[in-house]
């Protein structure tokens, strides 16, 4: 055991230590030039296309299209030519493909679908087109396909397209006389168009269109733009609207505003970013281009051929001298609903241009474009993010490995104390009822609350506050039902009970279903802390999942459970201690006074508690009530991880002393934990440019404002927090897992097993389920979970519902069996299986509905099927 300790140590503070040197500081957003479009006559200079089509097809980069003005400038009497060309962009290098489009086509939408990029409408000097195919490109062979798609309704240019849920989305546009309002979708199944409700507002085209996460639903954003009619002067739109993809309705957001002063943003391009973010690139604002536009008016009808030449010299002096369009980054977050200005460039950004994300949407890829009216540019820009932590400094690291040398070394002290499985399963009677009781609180708590309650309260508001409400609420029923059940019966795991009660069948289904999802739990409580930490030092998420799973694997497998309880003393004492420091730190740090930030967070319902609908499909009062009274019934009264600490207690009245410290902890911790997340919404509502868009889960939202705000010391405490909340909860997992194996299914079948034998096993037990554990944790880490909170509550009901009914049929009935409730049990499951494939029901409701229809079916099957004994 020592040297494996040993190792540990060295792989954690070399890892560490070697990050502190290595990390630096980086620029928001990396602007690099790739291989400009080649020019189509040879040795000349490209000139670039304007409103070209396009995307990415895997390593091939598609560009077709687009107008520009190969014999002049415009002002010099050059005219637009549109054109057909199709260029590919492979091995690095561009080449002319010998495909044309149907025909010349500029300014169009372009959406990129698995098989190929769909190109909407569009124009040329022909007219404006509803033309709607596919490019396909096959790299094998080199050759380009294209598929006729139904036409748009009405022929629209200027117009913007995104693809959500199956559906292909296009909203305004310009058709051959003006702007318009029209909204239209494409099913991508049944490839039909279908006419929604036009957007509010004035018409708009050369706008943007985004999809992102907001408060309560996804919805898509039509952002900037001009009202532009042919032959009178065009209104540049500072105004932006969305549209519900849920409930199917339009709404007027306001003003792009940032400090109070509205922005125009002209055929910009844009990206939704991270979790809560959409980013606007350069764009033209509405200085100069009314100039123009307005000179552009007055000269055909101007009679004096002085002052029309004064007009014509004026235009071109802005024209020649045009200093090129906006270099900013625009940024709005979408929960607190602010704009502000994410980065500047050191060079402007071309408008009209093929903009399109990264295939791992870190940035964004710009082809061609209009840097200056009139003007395109060949060049291919690639934007990425490149926002870094600030270096976590020498005494966070100290703090940080300080805490995890102490959970080992707790493991190495208690692992001479292990002589038997009396020990290891519940402390041989050593452990007192106000440390059993801090352990309950710390393995219910988990880095679950600490990031998760706080990001879910900043991303909508309290509404799951009664959540955590209802374990308070059911503590009298665990205290004088389930408790003196477990302690006159002497088990050492809960499922001994069933098997008393009805048959080993009905045993090994309840301790299988609590190892099963307790598997998810280790995985969800691992990645939770890995993903904080990767963003606190840029170690991959996997490397911390593998530190933190093998670290607690170990003082675990040696410690036993007075391990196990005494690190989640530790981590009870830091993680309250480091998030009421937060708070504080939070509101000393906020330039609004406690009143005016009350009330700010009341006018935006975010302590909305109790939504009285009575609506099962969300998180209304009912819901959370009745599906949170059902799950803290489940995790209290059937839990092995809780139970254990029920029965390291001596006698009843120490275990119910154990229950009721962690009810009494529950309400000013779940206080503080939303309260944190509202702090934390007022906080960056006033400082949103301090919230980084490339935060791509909602849970790192506390993390990433522990890093870039707190005091140095302060910031290494709470991080030793997350980790410390994650590896107790592991820890508790890890423990009753194995106690449960051992004592549900090893002894079950060696019923003679020696004790020193069934020890050496259970610590094997331990072993293997926490790396089970920790490879579900690396397939979360790589999966797209928008918020693990919910997947949590989903997976419990899922998993535990019907496990809960198992114990009241046993409890509160005598005529249930043991046929009967296994019936009940396996209906139960088919039941809820239904219900979230096929049903709109909360996942909240499962536990519920999993623990009543197991109750009432186990009952009834019981009467139908009696057993003689």
């Amino acid at each position: 055991m020592k040297k494996i300790v040993g190792h540990l140590l060295i792989a954690t503070v070399l890892l560490f230590g070697c990050n502190v040197r290595a990390q630096q500081l980086a620029d928001k957003v990396k602007i690099e030039e790739g291989v400009a479009l080649p020019s189509k006559i040879q040795g000349e200079t490209a000139l670039g296309y304007a409103g070209m089509l396009g995307g990415q097809l895997g390593d091939v980069i598609l560009a077709a299209g687009g107008a520009n003005f190969p014999n002049g400038r415009p002002w010099e009497g050059g005219e637009k030519v549109w054109s057909d060309d199709i260029y590919l962009f492979e091995n690095g290098v561009w080449h002319n493909a010998e495909e044309k489009l149907p025909k010349p086509l500029a300014y169009g939408a372009s959406v990129q679908l698995p098989n190929g990029i769909l190109c909407i409408g569009g124009e040329n000097a022909s007219n404006t087109s509803n033309l709607v195919f596919l490019i396909g490109y096959d790299p094998d062979s080199g050759e380009i396909t294209f598929a006729d798609y139904p036409s748009l309704p009405e022929p629209l240019a200027y117009t913007t397209a995104v693809l959500e849920g199956g559906y292909v989305y296009v909203a305004g546009g310009k058709n051959d006389d003006r702007s318009t309002n029209t909204f239209y979708r494409m099913s991508l199944e049944s490839e039909k168009w279908e006419k929604l409700p036009d957007f509010p507002g004035e018409p708009r085209a050369l706008h943007v269109a985004l999809v992102q996460e907001t408060q309560y639903s996804r919805k898509l954003f039509l952002i900037g733009g001009r009202n532009q009619i042919s032959g009178q002067k065009s209104t540049p739109l500072t105004s932006f609207v969305s549209y519900d993809l849920g409930n199917g309705r339009w709404q007027e957001e306001g003003n792009i505003a940032i400090d109070g002063k509205p922005r125009v943003v002209m055929g910009a391009s844009g990206q939704a970013m991270g979790s809560m973010h959409l980013l606007i690139y350069g764009g033209s604002d509405e200085i100069l281009f009314n100039k123009l536009e307005e000179i552009a008016l007055q000269v055909p009808s101007e009679q004096n051929d002085s002052i029309v030449g004064g007009m014509i010299r004026k235009r071109d002096s802005i024209l020649n001298n045009h200093p090129g369009f906006s270099r900013e980054i625009l940024a709005y977050n979408t929960i607190t609903q602010t704009w502000f200005v994410y980065d500047t460039l050191p060079r402007p950004l071309p408008v009209t241009a093929l903009s399109f994300p990264m295939t791992d949407n870190q940035g964004l890829r710009i082809v061609s474009g209009e840097i200056s009216p009139g003007v395109r540019t060949p060049m291919v820009l690639t934007l990425t993010l490149g926002e870094a932590a600030n270096p976590f400094g020498t005494i966070n690291y100290v703090v940080l490995i300080a805490y995890l040398l102490l959970s080992l070394l707790i493991g190495v002290y208690f692992s001479y104390k292990q002589k038997s499985t009396n020990d290891y399963f519940i402390g041989g009677g050593r452990i007192p009822w106000w440390a059993s009781g801090l352990s309950v609180f710390g393995t219910l708590l988990s880095a679950i609350t600490f990031m998760a309650i706080p990001a879910k309260a900043f991303v909508t508001d309290w509404s799951f506050f009664m959540l955590n409400m209802t374990a308070i609420i059911i503590t009298p029923v665990i205290a004088l039902v389930f408790i003196p059940f477990f302690n006159r019966l002497k088990i050492t795991t809960a499922y001994e009970f069933l098997e008393e009660r009805f048959n080993y069948l009905a045993r090994a289904f309840g301790s299988l279903s609590f190892i099963l999802f307790q598997f998810g739990r280790i995985g969800i409580v691992l990645l939770l802390p890995s993903l904080a930490i990767t963003i606190v030092t840029g170690i991959p998420v996997e490397t911390c999942i593998l530190i933190m799973s093998l670290l607690c694997i170990v003082y675990t497998a040696f410690g036993g459970i007075e391990a196990v309880i005494w690190t989640d003393v530790m981590q009870v004492i830091v993680l309250l201690g480091g998030s009421i420091l937060a708070v504080v730190w939070i509101m000393l740090n906020t330039e609004a006074s406690f009143g005016e930030m009350v009330s700010y967070a009341s006018e935006r319902n975010k302590f909305n508690i109790a939504n009285m609908d009575f609506d099962f499909t969300t998180a209304t009062f009912w819901v959370v009530t009745i599906g949170g009274l059902a799950s803290a019934l489940v995790t209290q009264g059937t839990d092995q991880t809780i139970v254990q600490r029920y029965l390291t207690s001596s006698d009843v009245k120490n275990s119910k002393k154990t229950l009721y410290t962690n009810a009494v902890l529950t309400l000013p911790a779940t206080i503080i934990f939303f309260g944190l997340g509202t702090l934390l919404f007022i906080f960056y509502t006033e400082a949103p440019e301090r919230l980084s868009p490339g935060i791509s889960n909602n849970d790192s939202i506390f993390p990433w404002y522990i890093v870039r705000e707190l005091p140095v010391g302060v910031s290494g405490l709470l991080v030793a927090g997350i980790f410390s909340a994650a590896m107790s909860s592991i820890s508790s997992s890890l423990n009753s897992v194995s106690t449960a194996f051992c004592n549900d299914f090893y002894k079950r079948f060696y019923d003679d097993v020696p004790d020193r034998k069934l020890l050496k096993i259970a610590r094997i037990a331990t072993v293997l389920t926490g790396l089970v554990g920790m490879v579900l944790a690396l397939w979360m880490a790589n999966s797209n979970i928008k918020s693990l909170w919910d997947e949590f509550y989903r997976y419990l009901g899922l998993f535990t519902g019907g496990l809960g009914g198992m114990f009241l049929l046993g409890i509160l009935t005598k005529k249930a069996n043991g046929v009967g409730t296994l019936m009940g049990l396996v209906s139960s499951a088919v039941l809820i299986w239904y219900i979230n494939a096929y049903t709109e029901i909360s996942f909240l409701m499962y536990a519920f509905l999993g623990m009543v229809s197991c109750f009432v079916l186990g009952y009834i099957f019981s009467l139908v099927f009696r057993e003689k004994n």
